[in-house]
């Protein structure tokens, strides 16, 4: 099915090579950083999980490596059904929390765990979490952006999300090493990142939006 052009005929420019210049305020939307602060730092854990996560499944005594992703995503795809609506009636920020206390709490027991049993029970925990707190933060992102310019407000949060992904696996790699028994500590630290986003939220106002203010009552 086409897509139909929705910006009037009167607003169309033809396009030219001047149109490809990017200015420093074409990339970041300053008005979505407190959604892009929590993206990163939440996201640092999914970049940990896919560098150490297939060593850490071997360890624990699975030939398949992929059996993460599938209780992961299993899991992900359930809560989305009902995430999107609790962030619509309760607040974005609000549910942004609690799918952070999951994320911390799935990381948690992702490196206490030694057992498959405690493996597939973090990475469940891990789907959850994700599921909660990406569509309520890509709704944040839109609530926090200008009408006109969504398209940056949610490139900003995208910049962020990849920031973290490529962080968190640098960091794990560097300090993981090879090291099996490192890998429960750097999930604990990793949790600790998360919780950063957590505490911030708490710091957090917005003023010029209603429904994230009476989060906070």
């Amino acid at each position: 099915m086409n897509m139909k052009e929705t910006l009037p005929k009167a607003q169309r420019q033809r396009l030219r090579l001047s149109s490809f210049r990017i200015a420093r305020t074409d990339i970041i939307d300053g008005r979505v950083l407190p959604a892009a602060i929590v993206t990163f730092l939440s996201y640092v854990a999914y970049g940990v999980i896919l560098t150490l996560i297939p060593d850490w499944t071997g360890h624990l005594g699975s030939a398949n490596r992929g059996l993460f992703f599938v209780a992961y995503t299993i899991a992900s795809l359930f809560i989305r059904f009902a995430a999107g609506r609790l962030s619509d009636r309760y607040g974005r920020v609000v549910v942004i929390r609690y799918g952070l206390v999951m994320l911390v709490l799935s990381l948690c027991v992702l490196g206490w765990g030694d057992s498959l049993f405690w493996l597939m029970a973090g990475a469940a925990g891990y789907g959850v979490a994700t599921g909660i707190l990406s569509p309520a933060i890509n709704a944040w992102t839109i609530d926090l952006g200008h009408p006109k310019h969504r398209g940056k407000a949610v490139a900003t949060m995208y910049i962020a999300l990849e920031a973290g992904i490529g962080t968190g696996a640098l960091a794990a790699g560097w300090i993981y090493h090879d090291a099996i028994a490192r890998i429960p500590f750097i999930l604990y630290g990793t949790a600790g990142v998360a919780l950063v986003a957590w505490i911030y939220l708490f710091s957090y106002r917005n003023t010029g939006d209603e429904k994230e203010t009476t989060c906070f009552r």
